[in-house]
């Protein structure tokens, strides 16, 4: 499951690098108005022409499909959680805290008052792990724990948060702070600042399933020759600690370990797959999905709607992209 969230990662970095166009001064990319965002992104049947997210505008030229199944998710997320909205925003209130992200701290507030939180209940959010309510404080310290360093979290740990919340509620718990840590690291790099008049609710909107996606414009070929020269081996001891050897030797305990949860059949996935949700190809092996899919498939399968739309619209060099994902995981210790 700790996969969901490094991909996360490793998408935010590339959704960063496929956005193109020159910025307007004291801007990092250019942005869009919101007629034009609305004008790039695929047609809609119904919810389209209202405001959008800022940082949709940012990425709706260059990734379209990647955008708008960007913003299904997050609807999703603030609206279908088996955790409901006062435990799903304040998990998201301190995922965004720990990334020191302020565009998603306002934003899951306002979630929060939406459902019914008071000022006081923001308040003992804000005051830290002391003043959480004793119901909340497992989900809520490990919901800053996989944002800050989840390589750390231990076996116990997980077995009490399941104890308590099932199975299906602690994946959903892992697909929102997957989910967290990627929108975080996006408004972050892009700097996108809140919406004018105040965070938005979640975007309702229908996409039309026959709309063809607007023309990517051509990606700028890069002058080699700026490029610096690179070195024929890496000499920092740091990173040449971890080999090939101490590899296999983390892969084979994680082979050895019983698991933290039970990983449901490709059978049981199949049948709890959404009646719009595409059908595999073939079976499905790679047991975190389908421990994603098996309990928590509308979430799974938004999350990985964004992740195939980005494959298809960005076309990165593949050996680039496994080696910003390597980098990535590399130095948050997955060595999975």
């Amino acid at each position: 499951m700790k996969s969901r969230r490094w991909g996360s990662i490793a998408l935010a970095v590339g959704l960063l690098i496929s956005c193109r166009g020159a910025s307007a001064e004291g801007q990092r990319l250019p942005k869009l108005s919101n007629a034009e965002a609305w004008a790039a992104l695929p047609r809609v049947e119904d919810g389209g022409g209202g405001p959008l997210p800022t940082w949709a505008r940012f990425t709706a030229r260059s990734l379209p499909r990647t955008t708008a199944a960007m913003i299904d998710l997050d609807r999703l997320h603030r609206t279908r959680s088996p955790l409901g909205p006062v435990l799903r925003g304040k998990m998201r209130w301190v995922a965004a805290e720990a990334n020191r992200c302020d565009y998603a701290r306002i934003t899951a507030e306002a979630d929060l008052r939406r459902a019914g939180v008071d000022d006081a209940q923001i308040e003992a959010l804000k005051g830290g792990y002391d003043r959480w309510p004793a119901a909340e404080r497992s989900a809520l310290e490990f919901a800053r724990q996989m944002t800050l360093n989840a390589g750390v979290i231990t076996d116990p740990e997980v077995a009490e948060i399941r104890r308590e919340y099932g199975d299906e509620k602690l994946v959903a718990m892992v697909l929102l702070l997957a989910s967290a840590n990627f929108q975080d690291r996006l408004v972050l790099s892009l700097g996108a600042e809140i919406e004018d008049g105040g965070p938005l609710p979640p975007l309702e909107v229908r996409w039309a399933r026959d709309a063809a996606p607007p023309p990517v414009p051509p990606r700028a070929v890069p002058d080699d020759s700026a490029r610096p020269e690179v070195p024929q081996k890496v000499d920092d001891p740091e990173w040449a600690a971890i080999g090939y050897d101490a590899l296999q030797k983390n892969l084979q305990a994680q082979r050895e370990n019983e698991g933290r949860i039970r990983v449901p059949s490709y059978e049981e996935v199949l049948k709890r797959l959404p009646a719009d949700a595409p059908q595999p190809k073939s079976p499905i092996r790679i047991q975190w999905s389908l421990v994603c899919m098996g309990y928590q498939p509308e979430l799974a399968t938004a999350w990985s709607a964004c992740t195939s739309r980005f494959r298809e619209e960005a076309k990165q060099d593949r050996v680039f992209e496994e080696d910003v994902f390597w980098v990535i995981t590399r130095t948050i210790s997955c060595f999975y």
